[in-house]
C-alpha cells in the first residue's frame, strides 16, 4: 500500500480587536421561594381539577337535557302517528 502524505500548511494568525463591555447595574430581583412556587403549583392543580369537574357536570346536565328533548319529540311523533 503506498504512503499518502498530506501537504503541510500553517494556519494564519488573526488579531482580534479588543474591546471592553460596559458595566450595567441590574436591579435586584426578589425571586419567589420554593414554598411559594409549590403553593402556586398546588393552587393551579386545584383550579384545573375543579374546572374539569365542573365541565364533566355541565356535559352530563346537557346530555340529560338532550335526552329529555328527544323523549318529548319521540312522544309527539308517536302520538301523531297513531
Amino acid at each position: 500500500m503506498p504512503k499518502f502524505e498530506m501537504p503541510k500548511f500553517e494556519m494564519p494568525n488573526f488579531e482580534l480587536p479588543k474591546f471592553e463591555l460596559p458595566e450595567i447595574d441590574l436591579p435586584e430581583i426578589d425571586l419567589p421561594s420554593v414554598e411559594q412556587l409549590t403553593a402556586c403549583a398546588r393552587d393551579a392543580a386545584y383550579v384545573g381539577v375543579g374546572l374539569a369537574a365542573m365541565t364533566v357536570e355541565r356535559v352530563q346536565a346537557l346530555q340529560q337535557q338532550l335526552l329529555d328533548v328527544l323523549k318529548e319529540q319521540l312522544a309527539k311523533v308517536s302520538t301523531t302517528a297513531d
